[in-house]
Parts: structure tokens; sequence; C-alpha cells
């Protein structure tokens, strides 16, 4: 898909702006002071994270029309303001942890901000690529099943708040990891929070995962394969490709089985490796070590290692493991 510029605009002056290389749109010298980042997680499957405030009401829309077929998942997660969407009502939301549901459709969209009122929004953008997949997969529910049919169908409804959307979105828009293990992370998260999105259109709860034999057996190899090689394990896509189960599929055996999503399980295995080998291995170097369990960044292995047992690496090793 063609990347639009985006414009930041109050009453008095604008500013436009196209993504850089690295998918990263920052205005500091406008009515906006802020950051808009994109970051594919899959093919047709795009993660969109906003950040940023103004003294001023101002706006954020897109120049150009957006694309038929695509459709956003988003969530409010600061700010106030109103989703003006050219066919639709004016969707006016107010507070943190609001969901909402868009579709392109070849028109102009506009985000209305409120002054002084920190915006931040996750959202994920896919295209008719990836509903198509979803659709032949897992199924769609009926608004989303109706735009892949209709692109130029006009769709925008904020929903009700949703706690698991919510928490899934702030966890995508603070990653704690970079590297291999970001995208990783990234990946499995943003599913993850898509999963929350479509049940949570669905007007249903989440639905059951039963297991069968097959299936059982499939989730179980995956894991082995997982925990395999530490430093460069199969990315989820890969992962479920070889276990011939969608994404979502596996992330819920995995939970069923394991009480984990698929990077929940790699961390524990990760962590559960550094902890015998910072006791036992202390000829090892810390650096080497978080190298050893697929930590490319030293910074990044000390604070999951901190996260998880409540003190450094260094610290359990000068200790031997006590507090």
């Amino acid at each position: 898909m063609k990347e639009l510029a985006w414009v930041a605009e109050t009453a008095a002056e604008s500013e436009a702006q196209g993504f850089n290389p690295d998918g990263r749109i920052t205005f500091d010298d406008g009515p906006f002071a802020g950051f808009i980042e994109r970051v594919p997680v899959r093919p047709g499957i795009a993660l969109y994270r906003v950040e940023g405030t103004s003294s001023h009401a101002w706006t954020l829309r897109a120049l150009g029309d957006s694309p038929a077929g695509t459709l956003v998942f988003g969530t409010m997660l600061g700010g106030a303001g109103a989703i003006e969407a050219k066919g639709n009502e004016r969707q006016i939301w107010r507070g943190p942890g609001r969901p909402y549901v868009l579709s392109l459709a070849e028109r102009e969209i506009a985000y209305r901000l409120e002054a002084g009122e920190p915006w931040r929004a996750v959202t994920l953008l896919l295209e008719a690529e990836a509903l198509e997949h979803l659709a032949s997969r897992d199924g769609l529910p009926p608004l989303a099943r109706a735009v892949l049919d209709d692109g130029q169908l006009p769709v925008s409804h904020l929903l009700e708040s949703d706690r698991a959307v919510a928490r899934a979105a702030s966890d995508l828009l603070h990653p704690v990891y970079r590297g291999s293990m970001g995208t990783l992370w990234r990946e499995s998260k943003a599913l993850e929070l898509l999963a929350h999105q479509l049940d949570h259109l669905s007007g249903s709860p989440p639905r059951s995962f039963a297991l069968n034999v097959r299936d059982l057996v499939r989730v179980r190899d995956a894991h082995q394969q997982l925990v395999a090689d530490l430093r460069a394990p199969p990315s989820l896509e890969a992962l479920a490709a070889q276990a011939k189960l969608s994404p979502r599929r596996l992330n819920q055996g995995f939970r069923q089985l394991y009480g984990m999503t698929v990077f929940e399980v790699l961390l524990e295995a990760r962590m559960k490796m550094a902890h015998v080998m910072v006791l036992e291995r202390q000829d090892i170097p810390l650096k080497h070590l978080a190298w050893m369990v697929g930590y490319s960044q030293l910074s990044n292995f000390i604070n999951a290692y901190r996260r998880r047992f409540g003190v450094p690496p260094g610290r359990h090793r000068r200790e031997g493991g006590w507090e």
C-alpha cells in the first residue's frame, strides 16, 4: 500500500510530513509535538503508534484519499476528540481505553483532538489480503466481512471499553524489547491485540479452544522447536506454518497447554536457562551469557532478568541466588 503523508494542523498553522525510511514521522516545529510510527507486522498488517500533544485544538489527517478494502482496528489510550470520516456520523470519545473500527474506503478521514490532552493511540491496519487470510482460516465478524466484500463500505464505530484490548494496546505503545526479541514480541502482541479486537467486534466472548489429538501433537512439537535454539528461535508466523496452525490458534494452544503465549513460553525458557548459567557458570561474562540465551543487547537482558527474578543477574551471581 502506498504510504500517505500526514498533516497536523491548527486554525493558524500546519505541518505535513511523510514517513522516513525507519517508518517514523516526528512533529516538533508545528502545532503538534509527538510522533507517528508505522511497523510492518506481517503481510497486509501494519502497526501504527502515535503519541503527543498540542497546546491548541488540532487535527491530524492523511493527505489524499485512503485506499479501499482496508480496515483499521484502533484503541484510544489517552486524549479526547472525534473521528470524522466521510459517510459516517462523527464519533466522539473522551477518556482512555476506547477501541474503534474504521474502514478507509477511499475517503477523507480526520482525527480532531482537544487542546492540552496528551493523545496516545495504537492501531492495526489490515489490508484486503490480510482480511482474506483471516476469513479463510479463522473467519471474520460480520462487519469486517462486509468491508472485505465491499471495499468502499463506510464504517466508523467507537466500541465499548475493553480491558483486554486496552492492556494489549498499552503494551505495544511502550515496547520493552528491541532487536530480534523485540520483533517476535511485537508480532505476538499485535496478533493478541487483533484477536481481542475481533472478539470484541463480534460482540461475543472469546471462543473456547479445545485441542484435538492432532493439534495437541502439533502444539507440543512447536514448543520443542521454539526452545531448541534460544539464540535464534523461529518467528511466530514461521512456527505456526511449521505446525500447520494459524498464529492465533497456535497461541491459543500454547495458552491451553502451558498457560502462556508463544512469546511468554520463549521468555520463560530463556530466563530459566539464564538463571542456571548465572549461578553455575561464573566464568562466562554476562554479555556473552546474554547472547547465549538470545539477547543482542546486555541492557535488555538485565531488564528482563530483573523483571523475572526481582534482582539483576550480577547481584544474583554475587550472592549465589539469595537476596
